[in-house]
């Protein structure tokens, strides 16, 4: 098996977030793993691979948030989300839920010194 070649920690969930797909459909989904940078979810196969969607969590009628993301894996393994885009709400609760689910806190914290993405060379 190939060595883990993530930059951020994933952290054990177990619960729903709902994906829409085209701003039309959406999918209830149970969350299997959480990082920083995506999520895993049970497989499903009403959703294509290479799609850009948003997913929203709901945590209480007060705190929801909503992440830009796109699906990169959709198969007997599950669905792999990649996040493209959040605001400053959607991370600070992200960072928490993760930071809440991890054995390490401080190792989630320490992570964002690193950067998650390699930059793009112009030219």
């Amino acid at each position: 098996m190939a060595p883990d070649k993530r930059k951020r920690s994933r952290v054990h969930a177990g619960f729903d977030a709902v994906l829409s797909c085209g701003g039309i459909e959406k999918f209830p989904v149970r969350v299997k793993n959480l990082s920083l940078k995506g999520m895993l979810c049970d497989q499903d196969s009403r959703i294509g691979e290479m799609k850009e969607c948003v997913v929203t969590f709901e945590l209480s009628e007060a705190i929801v948030f909503r992440i830009e993301s796109r699906v990169i894996r959709n198969d007997d393994k599950g669905l792999a989300l990649d996040f493209e885009s959040m605001d400053e709400k959607a991370f600070f609760h992200l960072r928490n839920l993760v930071r809440y689910n991890s054995e390490d806190p401080d190792t989630i914290d320490q992570e964002l010194t690193v950067p998650a993405f390699s930059p793009k060379k112009n030219g």
